[in-house]
């Protein structure tokens, strides 16, 4: 039933994850790191579900994670966490080369659309 209602919220939630403008240098071996928008109502983080679950602290609005593992084709998931739900809102593939992504958008807004880009 949660994941029902979760897939079904997803559509409405007004969400973004684009490539941010600027980002700090990448680790040398690549790497993963995630930034959130500072007009977003939620935290969110990375999970790496290939590690075991691996996953960063929750990062707050305008703040970034520190970098995390990515090695080329890796999947690594974006979660948000919004009034004590966990909702999965995107997920992409590293390359490897240091992935650094944005989460953009507010769940309060109740616009249409998720896209992610890296």
């Amino acid at each position: 039933m949660r994941a029902t209602v979760a897939t079904a919220a997803i559509a409405a939630l007004g969400l973004s994850i684009v490539a941010p403008a600027a980002a700090s240098a990448a680790p040398a071996g690549g790497g993963a790191q995630l930034c959130v928008d500072r007009f977003a109502d939620y935290d969110a983080l990375l999970q790496w579900p290939n590690r075991g679950g691996q996953e960063t602290f929750g990062i707050r609005p305008g703040q970034c994670s520190a970098w995390g593992p990515g090695d080329a084709g890796e999947l690594i998931i974006v979660l948000a966490v919004y009034n004590g739900a966990t909702v999965n809102i995107g997920h992409f593939f590293a390359t490897g080369r240091g992935d650094s992504v944005e989460a953009v958008g507010r769940f309060s807004n109740g616009t249409e659309g998720i896209n992610l880009g890296v």
